[in-house]
């Protein structure tokens, strides 16, 4: 019975690290892609446990002046230096704020990615074409 939980906590524990890892890297291509730069330059506000375990190719900074692109886990009691950069959310309720960008967000145990056009026209942001699915006119 031991070695029964014992495997069924290793398997958990690897299907929980592959979600992670799959989240990361979403983040790297959607924001590297929204920077246009290879190794933008990311302050997360408040947390995100997929881009702190697996930056990537994502150099992560602690101040909102440094970055390029701020990851928000919440828009509460967001600095003010934090609202005259590129804002991308972690929820889809986020993108009712209208600075933010887009979103990437888990929704019925699938990952999705949603822009707004104007947002992103707003920011003078071109994605490429393989981002057209999820941009909103």
């Amino acid at each position: 019975m031991k070695i029964f939980l014992i495997i069924l906590v290793i398997i958990g524990n690897i299907l929980h690290a592959s979600d992670i890892e799959l989240e990361s890297a979403i983040f790297n291509k959607v924001l590297r892609a929204v920077t246009a730069k290879e190794h933008p330059k990311v302050c997360i506000y408040k947390s995100n446990k997929a881009l702190e375990t697996y930056p990537g190719a994502i150099e992560i900074v602690t101040q909102c002046s440094e970055a390029d692109v701020v990851l928000l886990s919440t828009l509460k009691n967001l600095p003010v230096t934090c609202k005259d950069k590129v804002l991308f959310g972690t929820r889809y309720s986020q993108l009712k704020n209208p600075d933010v960008v887009g979103a990437f967000f888990w929704q019925k145990g699938r990952p999705n990615i949603l822009f707004y056009d104007y947002r992103l026209k707003k920011h003078h942001i071109k994605l490429d074409k393989s981002f057209d699915k999820y941009i909103e006119k």
